[in-house]
């Protein structure tokens, strides 16, 4: 059965808790599908996400599981203060919820609208669970796993898929999983990012490199078993992430790596050091700051060593 939209899955956890209810700070289409059956449990509390995050620890105090609903980059970093004072020192009970603008998704709104600091910000609140899916179907299983959290949660909404049969896959917290085996390197990614690490491996396979693709939809707890088998297990590690590599997904792999004394390679996809200037489609802003699955392929290279050409296709 395909996933269904994130709107229709927060009724049903709703539907299963009458203690769930719904915040949002300008993102009431989130909302839709709650406030049309329970209205007195969803509320727009307009472009207010310091208040939303107050709101929410309220609610939470009260015995409530609130879904505080926001844009990325103002979510994470106008609320900061909130989500670390409100939320984190009282541990409670709210999965506060990007549902917009990711990454570069909102590229078009201009600079102010990259979230390239997101999963920086909420993994340094001690506590807090980071879930960052790649497609439709991990955000429905990550939802259902946030509702079932005690605790914060920060949950990345992401839409579409990539392309895997939904019966054959499996979702558990802190667990990576796995969407392509390999031998030569790994490929490890987080949300957003994974489509475009998915068409490198591709890319790789046909010019005879084995590349493991480890889908990191929980950056917090990481997982590191994960992590040191592919050390293990292949000749190096990629990270891609729509985000900056300072704090992100490859400075969490690194971190890891670096304790374990980790024999092999590691080298990092996403923005270096720099603001994201450009506004644009989320296509051309990849392009530009080497984020799509030329740069995956590039990076490999980089890594092995080697020359990484398409193998010509077979006569029939």
């Amino acid at each position: 059965m395909s996933a269904r939209p994130y709107p229709e899955v927060l009724l049903e956890l709703a539907r299963e808790n009458p203690a769930v209810v719904g915040l949002a700070a300008d993102c009431s289409g989130c909302l839709a599908s709650l406030a049309s059956e329970f209205p007195d449990r969803a509320l727009d509390l307009g472009i207010a996400e310091s208040n939303l995050i107050g709101v929410a620890a309220g609610l939470a105090i009260r015995g409530k599981v609130p879904f505080a609903h926001g844009m990325a980059p103002f979510l994470t970093m106008r609320s900061f203060e909130q989500i670390r004072t409100d939320l984190g020192y009282g541990h409670r009970n709210v999965k506060v919820v990007s549902a917009a603008c990711t990454g570069l998704t909102g590229g078009v709104y201009g600079p102010t609208h990259h979230a390239i600091e997101e999963i920086a910000l909420m993994r340094l609140i001690p506590g807090m669970t980071v879930l960052m899916p790649a497609d439709a179907w991990q955000t429905e299983q990550a939802a259902r796993a946030a509702a079932s959290l005690p605790g914060c949660v920060y949950l990345s909404l992401a839409s579409g898929d990539v392309g895997l049969d939904e019966s054959g896959r499996t979702f558990e917290v802190g667990r990576a999983e796995l969407l392509r085996p390999g031998r030569d390197v790994t490929l490890v990614t987080t949300g957003v990012a994974t489509a475009g690490a998915l068409e490198a491996a591709e890319t790789l396979a046909a010019a005879g490199v084995s590349a493991r693709l480890l889908s990191m939809h929980t950056v917090k707890p990481l997982d590191v078993e994960a992590i040191r088998s592919a050390a293990r297990e292949t000749r190096g590690l990629v990270t891609v992430e729509e985000h900056s590599i300072l704090g992100g997904l490859g400075g969490a792999v690194a971190e890891v790596m670096a304790e374990w004394a980790c024999p092999v390679p590691l080298r990092r996809v996403g923005l270096p050091d720099v603001f994201a200037w450009k506004t644009g489609g989320r296509e051309s802003l990849r392009r530009h700051y080497h984020l799509g699955a030329e740069a995956i392929v590039a990076a490999v290279r980089d890594l092995l060593g080697t020359a990484i050409t398409e193998t010509p296709e077979k006569q029939p």
